[in-house]
């Protein structure tokens, strides 16, 4: 099917357009919000060889497409008329979502790790886009000959740091949208909050001392601050008269919040981020086991959408301390998982198992794996099993090593370059080593367990 065949047959058998609150995308999967699940023909779904594999969480209906799902959802509109759109990799909770809330009983964790990685993942793409900054920049240092004291290198550099040291300002927009509160008022208490103690260490109001934290790059503070922002704001809007709202809540709520965020949310949140920190190193000090048990269960992790735990102490093991060893377990896992899919590939005497096996290996080494995960490895289950064997060792080899990222973000080919940086390119040859083991591991391993090839 073309691209507007596929979008009308999802359509038809997702229950009609009817049946849609919300829809949008990811970098490989098709997302929508339904009213009644009951509806959708998944088994005529699974029909469709475009459709690599379904995951039903988190109140999204999710269809797996691969590199080609920003196509697809370009033809959705016609199809989904009146339905409402939301921007790519943005989840929302839609009032259908809020309804049913009262009549699912929700897990408390699953609800806080919603919040959490709905209000981090849109600010990735920025963390992305500073982190291969500096990669470009270390090369340049490396090889070109660019002075680090050059006004060229100064430039850019601040330019790649404001992504990390306002990291917090991008998130409490994000969390804000998500809680369906004011995101500018959220932005701009948490950037006042930066900028103060920018400027001065110590600092008092209403006679009292500010507990000194470092705002910058502190994401906790914020995830505790958004949430009581939004209850202050249904209560101002439910309480204020209706002429007042506009001028007086937001004032209302500023000032009601930075008080909050000085003397409560940012020193308990500098408490909890010390404790992350000091977990991933206490991690780290177990090495190879620790890093070899991370890699193994990776791929498990994304099927079940657990690996979205980890973004929070990823992303303060980076803002913290500039870089990040947890993540490097998806190193070893991504291309462990390369390596099996393109064994499948050969191996296989299916044609369309030769093709998708061939395919999802090099979308997973040039972009995203989950091609290869429901694609290939799922639905041939032995597969799975040898790059999950070839993810664990080959992340006990990270470990040993003490590879880490600079950056954050899906591990492949071209971002191999978020391991550069520092004074010494020794992390990112060891991070290609990794990957190249990891790769030809998934790829052996495969081959010697071999799969069934269904009917």
């Amino acid at each position: 099917m073309n691209y507007k065949e596929l979008a009308q047959t999802i359509v038809e058998k997702i229950g009609g357009s009817e049946n849609v609150t919300l829809y949008t995308h990811c970098i490989t999967r098709l997302r929508f919000v339904l009213k009644d699940k009951s509806k959708v023909d998944e088994a005529g779904l699974r029909e469709i060889k475009e459709i690599m594999g379904i995951v039903d969480r988190g109140g999204q209906y999710q269809l797996v497409i691969g590199g080609d799902v920003e196509r697809v959802f370009n033809e959705l509109p016609p199809f989904l008329p009146n339905v409402e759109q939301d921007k790519p990799g943005e989840e929302k909770a839609p009032a259908q979502e809020e309804k049913k809330e009262a009549k699912e009983k929700k897990n408390v964790l699953q609800t806080v790790m919603s919040y959490v990685s709905a209000s981090i993942a849109p600010t990735i793409t920025v963390i992305v886009a500073a982190g291969l900054i500096n990669a470009i920049l270390a090369i340049a240092v490396q090889f070109f000959g660019l002075d680090r004291e050059g006004n060229t290198y100064v430039a850019w550099n601040t330019f790649a740091q404001l992504a990390f040291n306002y990291l917090p300002v991008w998130l409490a927009f994000s969390a804000a949208r998500y809680l369906k509160t004011d995101g500018y008022v959220a932005a701009f208490v948490t950037t006042a909050t930066i900028v103060l103690f920018s400027n001065a260490e110590e600092m008092a109001m209403f006679g009292i001392s500010i507990p000194t934290v470092n705002y910058s790059g502190a994401i906790v503070p914020v995830l505790l601050m958004v949430p009581v922002l939004a209850l202050i704001d249904r209560f101002l809007t439910t309480h204020l008269h209706k002429n007042l709202v506009y001028m007086f809540k937001p004032l209302l709520s500023a000032i009601i919040m930075l008080p909050l965020v000085l003397f409560v949310f940012g020193p308990i949140g500098a408490f909890i981020g010390t404790l992350l920190v000091d977990a991933c190193v206490a991690l780290m000090n177990v090495g190879p086991l620790s890093m070899a048990v991370l890699a193994a269960f990776h791929p498990i992790t994304v099927i079940f959408g657990m690996h979205s735990l980890f973004t929070p102490i990823l992303v303060n093991e980076l803002t913290t301390g500039g870089q990040t060893f947890v993540l490097c377990r998806a190193l070893a896992a991504n291309f462990a998982m390369a390596g099996a899919a393109l064994a499948v590939g050969i191996k296989a005497k299916k044609v369309s198992n030769k093709s998708v096996g061939i395919s999802a290996s090099i979308t997973a080494l040039l972009a995203a794996t989950e091609p290869a995960l429901y694609g290939v490895l799922i639905p041939l289950k032995r597969p799975l099993a040898a790059a999950c064997a070839a993810a664990g060792v080959s992340g006990a080899v990270v470990g040993l090593l003490g590879v880490h990222a600079y950056s954050m973000g899906s591990f492949n080919l071209f971002t191999l370059s978020f391991t550069i940086g520092g004074d010494s390119m020794t992390n990112f040859y060891m991070a290609c080593g990794c990957a190249a083991l990891a790769f030809v591991l998934g790829f052996v391993f495969t081959w010697l367990i071999g799969f069934k090839e269904e009917e």
